[in-house]
C-alpha cells in the first residue's frame, strides 16, 4: 500500500499524524505501522490473506469485550486494515507476571462468553480445529515431510491410538469449543494505565478452549515461575462446566493434545510463508516436543 493511500485513509477517519509514519515490522502475514498523533501513538496493522480474518475478529471482540482487547479506532474489512490505540507495555518487557495472571482471568471469561459465537468465527475464516476434526488430521499429517527422521515418523504413527485416547478423555469433560488465541504469551499481553489487553489474534482458531494454556505454560517455564497461580486464574472462568479436579486434569491433557493443533498452525504458516526460514527449524522442534509429550503421557 502506498503512503498516499495510508494518509488518505487516516484522514477519512479523522486521524492527523503529527510526525512520520514508521514501519514497526513487515512480515509475511502482516505489516504494522506506527502513527504518531496528538493523543498518542496509533498502530495500523495491514493484514495479508493468511490472517485477514483478524480484522473482523478483533472488531467483533472489541464490541463485546472493550476492556480486554485492542482498542479499535477504525477498520477496513475490504483492505484488511486495523487501526488500534497503543496497548502500552508488554509483559515480556516489564516482567510484570501479576498482569499475566489477570490476563488469563480476563481471557478465560472471554472464552466462556464467546462460546455462542463459534459459527460466526468460522464464517470469518478461522480454522476449525475442534477435537473431533483434529483427531482425524493426526495420521494424514505425517504423510508429508516435516523435517523429521524416518524413525521419528514411525514413533508418531505408533502413537496414533494413544493420541485418540487422550483426546477422547478430553472430550469426555464436555467443555464446549470456543475461540482459541493460540499465541497467548508474554509478548502479546499489554498493560497501559492498569488496563490489561490481549493483542494479536491472527493465529486464532475455533478449538478445544484449554489448548490456549499451551503458550502460557511455555512462558512460565521460560521464566522459571510456579504455574499454579496462573492455572487457577485461567480455570476460574470454567468452574460452571466441571469440577476443579476435572479442570486440572483437562489442563494437564491440554499440553500433549494441544501441541498437535499448534503444529498444524505452524505448518499452515510455513506453507504460506516459505520466505520465513525460521519455520524450517521451528516445525521439527515443536514436533519433537510433541513426540516427547505423547510418549510421556
Amino acid at each position: 500500500m502506498s503512503a498516499r493511500d495510508v494518509h488518505e485513509w487516516l484522514a477519512a477517519h479523522g486521524v492527523e499524524p503529527t510526525g512520520a509514519i514508521e514501519t514497526i515490522h513487515e512480515r509475511p502475514w502482516s505489516t504494522v505501522l506506527r502513527v504518531p498523533t496528538g493523543e498518542g501513538d496509533l498502530f495500523l496493522k495491514q493484514e495479508q490473506p493468511l490472517q485477514e480474518y483478524e480484522v473482523a475478529l478483533t472488531v467483533a471482540l472489541a464490541s463485546r469485550w472493550p476492556d480486554r482487547v485492542p482498542e479499535v479506532v477504525a477498520a477496513d474489512l475490504e483492505r484488511s486494515w486495523l487501526l488500534m490505540r497503543d496497548g502500552g507495555t508488554r509483559i515480556a518487557d516489564s516482567g510484570d507476571f501479576d498482569a499475566f495472571l489477570r490476563a488469563l482471568e480476563l481471557y478465560g471469561e472471554l472464552q466462556v462468553g464467546e462460546i455462542s459465537h463459534v459459527d460466526e468465527f468460522l464464517e470469518m475464516g478461522l480454522r476449525d480445529l475442534r477435537l473431533s476434526g483434529v483427531v482425524d488430521m493426526y495420521e494424514p499429517f505425517f504423510e508429508r515431510d516435516h523435517g523429521l527422521e524416518p524413525g521419528e515418523v514411525e514413533r508418531f504413527l505408533a502413537l496414533a491410538p494413544r493420541y485418540r485416547e487422550l483426546c477422547a478423555e478430553l472430550e469426555a469433560f464436555a467443555l464446549p469449543p470456543s475461540i482459541q488465541h493460540d499465541d497467548l504469551h508474554q509478548w502479546n499481553v499489554f498493560v497501559r494505565d492498569g488496563r490489561v489487553a490481549l493483542y494479536d489474534w491472527g493465529d486464532s482458531s475455533v478449538g478445544f478452549p484449554l489448548w490456549s494454556w499451551l503458550k502460557p505454560s511455555f512462558a512460565v517455564a521460560d521464566e522459571g515461575l510456579d504455574p499454579d497461580h496462573l492455572r487457577t486464574a485461567y480455570l476460574s472462568a470454567w468452574d460452571e462446566f466441571a469440577s476443579h479436579d476435572a479442570l486440572r486434569r483437562a489442563l494437564e491433557l491440554a499440553i500433549p493434545t494441544g501441541l498437535f493443533p499448534y503444529v498444524l498452525q505452524i505448518r499452515r504458516q510455513y506453507d504460506a510463508t516459505q520466505a520465513h526460514s525460521n519455520y524450517g527449524a521451528y516445525l521439527p522442534q515443536r514436533l519433537r516436543q510433541l513426540l516427547a509429550a505423547l510418549e510421556a503421557a
